[in-house]
């Protein structure tokens, strides 16, 4: 190698074509070892490459702790950097680009020319690993951000950093590296979804149906056949022989797609129905890799046993070790008044509940009512107390029989209600941002399983009474208000539901943002 031009891996990157991706997938570089040396090679150190590495695709700070940590010499053995360059080329399964993790300057499959060389590669891959270790870990949206391992005044990523120099001491890269995405069934099953949303999209998705079903005919005949085809896509329908009918089989799959993307599952081809039909395959794609970056920044420590409302589907269910074990319809907020996400515990179930009224509510709906209605207050059974508006328990009450309590700074709890019809229709975003349960006392008797006084007969009778009563929760359930707009049921397929609150469209612009960061333009070293 004596002859051949020397020329480093981050002057490589920084002559890259201006619109050419600044990285791209990573292929394996060969031996790190110099030849052609009859003396005992010069020690590879990085402090020269750190301070060449003045680019915004680099994090030099959190480099540079990694070899504050580990040593001012090279890191990076054979093995290790084998395990990351996998790694890389594998972050489209779980939705993100391997652009990101400097491909490209990592592409060459000659080895280095020399010592300062390999220290620059030794320092791309160390850059790689971290960009690549947060995306995984924390979610590419969420930037660098601190965590609970990090105290104020640490040095930028320092837990992580940690794990990664010592499973680079270890020789234990590839076990680092598989652990960093969220463990949760959840997670597997999107990205299992996602390798085959991709697949059919790849293949051209599925063809886009009319805008509305003819009625008889030809034309009808066409239509079924393209539906039968729409359905067989996704699962929905398990075979397509072709036939111009719509029988009840197609009937049926109908009713599964519209059960899965929100929609009322009557089996009957309306306007909705066929819009939601004509989403692509790409939106879809797009739609599952938000919600596993979705995961991966809020969502990658789900309790096995908890409960756990998702608002756009406007569904909650008790999970006992990670099994659905109680599942129930839901009513959330509206989109003016958004059920927010948060992560608590239920501490405290309350019989026959006197309902506190928002002053929000009293000021934007009560007050305007009582110039039209003075008798308001006394037909529904609320009195003030002070500035408070009281509503008096009863089966009259907005929260009905039951309420379960769990601190949270947004002041929303779980309720029963008086409306149960509410929970017969697919557009649940009714309420003023607390969440209406379709199954409070079955979620109350669960909850209070080994309190041994109070049995499912015993709630039961402690409504009957009429009177207020707060019971603890023995053992304070974990309760989690998600936003999933993409997820797989317990049927194996993919449920789609709409952006109730525009947090998809918030997500997908943090990160963008964050792309584009990542994606800067290299400066000139």
């Amino acid at each position: 190698m004596t002859d051949r031009r020397s020329l480093s891996v981050l002057t490589r990157f920084a002559r890259l074509a201006p619109r050419q991706p600044l990285v791209a997938t990573f292929v394996l570089v060969a031996s790190t070892a110099l030849t052609g040396q009859a003396s005992a090679p010069p020690v590879c150190e990085v402090a020269g490459s750190l301070q060449r590495a003045n680019s915004p695709a680099f994090d030099v700070a959190a480099v540079g702790e990694v070899y504050r940590v580990h040593g001012p010499t090279c890191a990076w053995d054979d093995g290790n950097a084998a395990a990351l360059i996998a790694a890389v080329k594998g972050a489209s399964e779980h939705g993100l680009d391997p652009a990101l993790f400097h491909a490209e300057m990592l592409s060459e499959s000659d080895a280095p020319a020399n010592v300062s060389e390999a220290a620059d590669r030794d320092v791309v891959l160390s850059d790689a690993a971290i960009k690549y270790a947060l995306a995984l870990s924390r979610g590419i949206s969420a930037g660098p951000v601190a965590s609970e391992d990090e105290p104020a005044g640490s040095k930028p990523h320092s837990g992580l950093i940690r794990g990664l120099v010592k499973a680079l001491n270890d020789g234990e890269i590839e076990f680092w590296l598989q652990r960093l995405a969220p463990q949760t069934e959840p997670y597997e099953r999107l990205k299992a979804a996602l390798t085959t949303y991709r697949s059919i999209a790849e293949n051209g998705g599925w063809g886009q149906l009319p805008a509305t079903m003819p009625k008889k005919g030809k034309r009808k005949a066409a239509f079924v056949r393209l539906l039968r085809e729409r359905l067989v896509v996704e699962g929905d329908l398990s075979l397509d022989d072709g036939s111009p009918r719509f029988d009840e089989e197609v009937r049926l799959a109908v009713e599964r797609f519209q059960a899965r993307t929100g929609l009322k599952a009557d089996g009957k081809v309306d306007a909705k129905t066929i819009a939601r039909l004509n989403v692509s395959a790409a939106e879809r794609v797009a739609q599952i890799e938000l919600n596993m970056e979705r995961h991966r920044a809020a969502l990658r420590d789900l309790p096995a046993t908890r409960v756990e409302v998702n608002a756009p589907a406007a569904t909650a269910a008790l999970y006992r070790d990670g099994s659905a074990y109680l599942k129930m319809n839901a009513v959330v907020g509206t989109p003016d008044n958004a059920t927010p996400t948060l992560s608590s515990k239920i501490n405290t179930v309350v019989l026959n509940p006197p309902w506190v009224i928002p002053q929000s509510i009293i000021r934007n709906e009560i007050k305007p009512l009582l110039k039209r209605r003075p008798d308001y207050l006394t037909e529904n059974r609320m009195y003030w107390s002070g500035d408070n508006l009281i509503q008096e328990p009863g089966p009259h009450n907005a929260l009905g029989h039951i309420k379960f309590e769990f601190p949270n700074r947004y002041s929303v709890y779980l309720h029963d209600t008086p409306a149960r019809k509410l929970f017969l229709t697919p557009e649940r975003a009714q309420s003023h941002g607390c969440v209406r349960l379709e199954r409070p006392l079955d979620l109350a008797e669960e909850l209070l399983r080994d309190d041994g006084e109070w049995t499912r007969e015993a709630i039961e009778e402690g409504i009957r009474a009429g009177e207020t009563k707060r019971i603890a929760v023995p053992d304070p359930m974990p309760v989690m208000i998600t936003y999933q707009t993409a997820f797989v049921g317990d049927d194996g397929l993919v449920h789609f539901v709409p952006d109730l609150y525009g947090h998809d469209l918030q997500l997908t612009l943090a990160v963008a943002q964050r792309v584009a960061l990542l994606k800067s333009e290299p400066a000139q070293w």
